[in-house]
């Protein structure tokens, strides 16, 4: 679909400039921001450049990087006041009802550039998909897929996406949070309430889930350091009838196999 369907007011140099956010290697996805928190995102546009002004005229137009050449609509801000470093923004209702649903594949300059006049996007662009419920997560595939960063899992369950919750809530589990910067792993079990559900919300909103070393961590550490390299993998699912000690001899074999006792984070 033609872009300037749906966007035509925006094709005006003389107004607007499009801000594509990208992900950085090793950063932070801009569609996890997006959907974690709109102030948050607002952050995202407020850098104004060292060398020259990123945004020389006061509306943005935003996007946050999906992969490669897919972009998610973030809203247009308005630039309320600027500053030797930073911008002051405010989101504008333009087409707020389409924020998080409107993708665009975007075939232009891809390699540095972030920021973009309207006329050079509307003639290398064009309208991918217009979802419609707005983004909020990344949809539950498998058990098998689970391999998620502490920073999507928490935007996964902060948002109690329903898929998810669903799918996590009626199995009981072995799982495994590895610590990215060192190595090191913990294998723990979810055999309660709301199954892997529940124990991984333990995590998300207290850090070490009342674990022995994973408190040390935490107390050393704090939360910025689980956000920043811890991540969660299913290792084997189990039916939510067994009895809770059935549950822990299948941990105590996970363990036994990964040596985490040993090498990880687990105590005993």
């Amino acid at each position: 679909m033609d872009l300037g369907l749906i966007f035509s007011e925006l094709n005006n140099n003389s107004e607007y400039r499009f801000h594509l956010a990208k992900q950085e290697p090793g950063g932070t996805r801009p569609i996890d921001v997006l959907a974690r928190s709109h102030e948050e995102w607002a952050g995202w546009q407020v850098y104004r450049g060292t060398k020259k002004e990123r945004f020389v005229k006061d509306k943005i137009v935003s996007f946050a990087q999906i992969s490669g050449t897919k972009f998610l609509f973030g809203g247009v801000f308005d630039i309320t006041s600027r500053d030797s470093k930073h911008y002051e923004v405010k989101l504008n209702s333009q087409f707020s009802e389409l924020i998080g649903r409107l993708t665009i594949d975007y075939q232009g300059d891809n390699t540095r550039g972030t920021v973009f006049t309207p006329d050079y996007i509307f003639s290398h662009s064009k309208v991918s998909s217009l979802s419609q419920y707005s983004y909020q997560g990344e949809r539950f595939t498998s058990y098998d897929n689970v391999n998620h960063s502490f920073e999507v899992m928490s935007i996964v369950i902060k948002n109690e996406l329903n898929d998810w919750k669903v799918a996590l809530s009626s199995v009981f589990g072995v799982y495994l949070l590895t610590d990215t910067k060192t190595g090191k792993h913990y294998v723990g079990s979810a055999y309660g309430a709301n199954g892997i559900w529940g124990r991984w919300s333990d995590y998300i909103y207290g850090c070490h889930g009342n674990n022995k070393e994973l408190k040390e961590l935490y107390a050393i550490n704090t939360r910025d350091y689980f956000e920043k390299h811890f991540k969660f993998t299913i290792l084997e699912v189990l039916s939510s009838s067994l009895t809770p000690e059935q549950v822990i001899q299948r941990e105590s074999l996970w363990k036994s196999k990964l040596q985490t006792v040993k090498f990880g984070y687990n105590a005993s």
